[in-house]
Order: structure tokens, then sequence, then C-alpha cells
């Protein structure tokens, strides 16, 4: 089991671990990406008496306004006025709170021309999930303070966290561990080829039976050594046992599900992945605000094509392991 996972937030988990929006807004809190070099995107420059929604049209934004108000976001003016209608005054907006996003496409500079299609899509995307985020947390009535960690830290955060949920949604007697010694496992022992590299997580029936392992990435790379070493045993001397993949990747997050070379992958946000990924899509001479309204529609389109791509969460992650106690 984890034993560096702040007890704060384990009881956070445990309190809210049947209630899957709420468990993706928790671990993504927990583990947040580094905030966005772009953020100020989210500040509109307004013409004097021009709404939010006519300096959107304006300016071709590939997000609505009415996602972080929706969200719980409040607009004001250059001149401090409250924004439920026209503008007092010229110039950029202000949000309250401040809006911060994270970073989730890394194939988008931060040096990108405000002008090109690049830069509206990677600072939609952002607004969009920072959106859905916060009205997740503002709904749930969850507090978390986003941190800012090392790539390392925060991979090793996201593992405590899975083995920490993993173990609070399994049946009694089941048994979450990682870092075992593959020559620790029947099957591989007393192998000449098998070396000492330590597992990711293993998960264990209250039986004692291996019931799968899993590889934790917060982020998923096509050039992944590590996991591969660990497979090539499990799969050549532990074929019956299947080889799962928990992640919180955006960019690749289709080609994962599609691609990987695990038995199955599972997403900390496939809703929001997909709400992305949707924004994303969105022509470049296409409105944001036609295509989703309000943020219920932008959630709902999310879905929809998580749904249509496969694209599961750690629910299900939890159900297929708790299903594999029915088979013999």
């Amino acid at each position: 089991m984890s034993m560096t996972l702040d007890p704060q937030y384990k009881k956070l988990i445990d309190q809210y671990a049947d209630d899957a929006e709420a468990v993706s807004a928790i671990i993504f809190g927990l583990c947040w990406p580094n905030f966005s070099a772009l953020s100020e995107a989210a500040r509109l420059p307004l013409l004097k008496g021009e709404s939010m929604d006519e300096a959107a049209t304006r300016l071709n934004l590939g997000w609505n306004p009415a996602w972080l108000t929706d969200a719980g976001f409040t607009a004001f003016d250059n001149n401090g006025s409250g924004l439920s209608g026209q503008s007092s005054a010229s110039g950029q907006i202000h949000w309250a709170p401040t809006v911060r996003t994270c970073r989730l496409d890394d194939q988008v500079p931060d040096t990108a021309s405000p002008t090109g299609q690049p830069y509206r899509r990677r600072t939609s995307g952002e607004i969009a999930l920072l959106s859905l985020w916060t009205s997740a947390v503002n709904n749930k009535g969850i507090d978390i303070e986003r941190p800012v960690l090392s790539p390392n830290a925060r991979g090793a955060r996201f593992r405590d966290c899975l083995i920490h949920f993993l173990q609070r949604s399994l049946p009694e007697g089941w048994n979450v561990r990682h870092e075992v010694p593959l020559t620790h496992i029947r099957g591989l022992h007393m192998r000449r080829d098998v070396s000492d590299r330590k597992s990711d997580i293993l998960i264990i029936d209250g039986g004692g039976r291996l019931v799968a392992a899993l590889s934790s990435k917060w982020t998923w790379r096509s050039d992944r050594g590590t996991e591969a070493a660990q497979m090539v045993p499990l799969t050549r001397y532990r074929p019956d046992v299947p080889y799962a993949l928990a992640t919180a990747e955006f960019p690749r997050a289709a080609s994962v599900t599609r691609e990987s070379i695990e038995d199955r992958t599972y997403h900390v946000c496939p809703d929001w992945v997909g709400s992305w990924m949707t924004v994303n899509e969105l022509p470049a001479d296409a409105s944001a605000q036609e295509h989703w309204p309000d943020l219920a529609a932008l959630k709902e389109a999310g879905k929809t094509t998580a749904h249509r791509l496969s694209i599961n969460g750690l629910d299900t992650l939890v159900n297929d392991l708790r299903d594999s106690g029915d088979i013999l």
C-alpha cells in the first residue's frame, strides 16, 4: 500500500471515492500540471460598449467566455465593473478568481503567434479544462490547493493516489502493492533472464491471486523502455495476468487507447479529455459559442467523444478488476 500520500489527501479520496467526477477532480487537482504561460489569453480585450459574447465573435475565439462564468468565475471590465452586459471601458477584462490554466499540449510552444490556429487550439483547450475542473470542485465542495510539482514528484503522487483509490475501492482482503521485485512473482522466480527490476503496481485478490499489473503514467511517451522491461518477462512467464495502463495523457489520449501495448488503458478524467479533444478539433472559422453555448453543452460533447473513442475512467478500472473475481 502507499505510505507516502498525505493523510489529508487520503481522507479526501475516501470521502468521494464513489463519485467518478469527484475522483477525477481530486486526483487531477492534486497532480496539477505545470501552469500555462498562456493563461493571459482569458483576459479578452474589450471595446467600450462591447459584451464578452461580441468580443468573442470579433476575436474568433476557439472558446466561450460562458464556460468560465458557468464554472464560477466572475468577469470585470477595465474599470472594475462587473460584466453582466456591455463593458463600460476599453481594455482587458479581469477574472475573479484569477484564471490560471495548466499546459496540456506540449506540441504548441509558449511563443506561438496569438493569431495562429495552434495558439487558438492550445489556449481554448486549456480554458475548457480549467472550466470543467473548477465547476466540478465548486459543485461538489472540494477544496484543493493546486500544487507546483516537478515531473517526478507529480508522477509519484499520481501513483500514490491511484494505489490509495484502488485499495479503498476494491473488496476487503485485496491488496494493491508497488515496487515488488519481479523475481518475487510466482512464475518469474528462479528465471535466469528475469532481473531484479521492480513492478509499478500489482493488484492481488483476497485469495492471493495476482489479478493484474498496472502501469501509472501521468503522461505517455512512445519511448517507454522501463515498461517494456517489465512487460517482457510478465507476458512470457505470466501470460494469464493482464497488463493495464492508467494515465492523464491529453494530446495522445486517443492514440494511447488505440495503440498502447497494454491490454487495457484507463484515463483519470475521460470526459474532460473528450471535451478537450472536441475543442481542439474545432475548425479555424467555426464558433465555439455556436457549438457549445454553455459549459453543460461542452461537458456533454466530451462524454460523447470519450464514449466514441472508448476512453474509460478509473471507475471502469475498478469494475474490471472486481469482475476478475468471477473468472476461474
